[in-house]
């Protein structure tokens, strides 16, 4: 299992009480924890920065939204591995 230390993460929210953001933000740390991080990016990611919208559906629905950013970071993980 690769390691990946994310010393900060920031999320800029809108629409989402506070207790959605906190759900939110264990979802992302969760589906973060079971990817499959690429070996190279597991090494040394680097910064990475994500500039993302939420689709229409996924404004409310804090998995999808979820998702949908853990899929970004891997994304971009990847692209940097």
């Amino acid at each position: 299992m690769q390691e990946v230390h994310i010393d900060r993460l920031i999320l800029n929210l809108t629409g989402l009480t506070e207790d959605e953001g906190r759900r939110l933000a264990m979802r992302v740390s969760e589906g973060l924890a079971a990817a499959d991080i690429p070996n190279a990016a597991a090494r040394d990611p680097g910064a990475i920065r994500l500039d993302l919208q939420a689709l229409p559906r996924e404004q409310k629905d804090v998995d999808s939204l979820a998702r949908h950013i853990v899929t970004g970071i891997l994304r971009e993980l990847s692209r940097s591995a």
